[in-house]
């Protein structure tokens, strides 16, 4: 009995480390073009380095930046590389985001506060 409770327990934990990154809401997100969704999984402020424009924006100007890369590249596909490079209370993930036959090498790094999981950057660069 006690094999089978750690088991479950084991199980449950493992699930719930990997659950942690929202990562269908990263895809659909990426694929439909919505920023307000990708930004809002942020805290009051996010990194972005979209194309080498790096710097820190409140969500609501995040929102304007990340919507203008989806302008120019409208319609992409996206499918993850990488899930969960977990070191302490980060975790990163990486995906390409493909529109109109270019790449873009989509970074998502995430910061884990108790149970509760912010985006704090997103970096697309042209692969």
């Amino acid at each position: 009995m006690n094999t089978i409770l750690t088991f479950l327990t084991g199980l449950i934990l493992s699930l719930r480390l990997s659950g942690d990154i929202p990562y269908t809401t990263i895809e659909r997100s990426m694929e439909n073009n919505d920023a307000k969704t990708l930004v809002h999984l942020g805290k009051d402020k996010i990194s972005l380095n979209i194309q080498g424009k790096e710097a820190v924006y409140p969500i609501a100007q995040a929102e304007i930046i990340l919507q203008g890369f989806f302008t120019k590249y409208p319609k992409g596909t996206f499918s993850f590389k990488f899930k969960g490079k977990e070191t302490g209370d980060d975790h990163y993930t990486i995906g390409t985001y493909v529109s109109k036959g270019e790449s873009f090498r989509s970074t998502f790094h995430f910061h884990t506060n108790k149970s509760d999981v912010k985006l704090e950057s997103l970096s697309i660069t042209k692969e």
